[in-house]
């Protein structure tokens, strides 16, 4: 292993996972198309090691993470620490309350469901 690699950082390791990850699960020649740029090309930009150990990808992803940045998908939504911080004091208040797994369970509502309309009162039990 390389001296490189064993110093990179536990988020570049994460970021690095990620985009094999996805080039896995990816049709390189469409990857390598779009890219305009031939297939070998991106198989050695994954596979190729450099003289410090690590391929392009992987020299690419280190970058980031030294520059501040991390890879996530684009599916991945952000929220600010002070929002994330509000719920988890919201949620840590809830389960403070919470003194037995009956307490979760609200038996006084549940004859009352359907005037509080949760139910559907055309639905029998069978």
């Amino acid at each position: 292993m390389s001296k490189v690699s064993i110093e990179m950082s536990a988020s570049a390791r994460n970021d690095i996972a990620r985009v094999f990850n996805a080039l896995a699960q990816a049709n390189n020649s469409v990857l390598a198309e779009r890219l305009g740029v031939d297939p070998s090309t991106l198989s050695r930009m994954k596979n190729d090691k450099k003289s410090n150990g690590l391929t392009e990808l992987e020299n690419a992803c280190v970058l980031l993470s030294l520059l501040g940045f991390k890879v996530v998908p684009k599916t991945y939504e952000s929220l600010d620490r002070e929002t994330a911080a509000s719920m988890f004091h919201m949620m840590k208040c809830y389960i403070n309350r919470v003194e037995s797994v009956d307490d979760l369970f609200h038996h006084e509502i549940s004859e009352r469901k359907e005037e509080l309309g949760y139910g559907s009162p055309d639905i029998k039990k069978a």
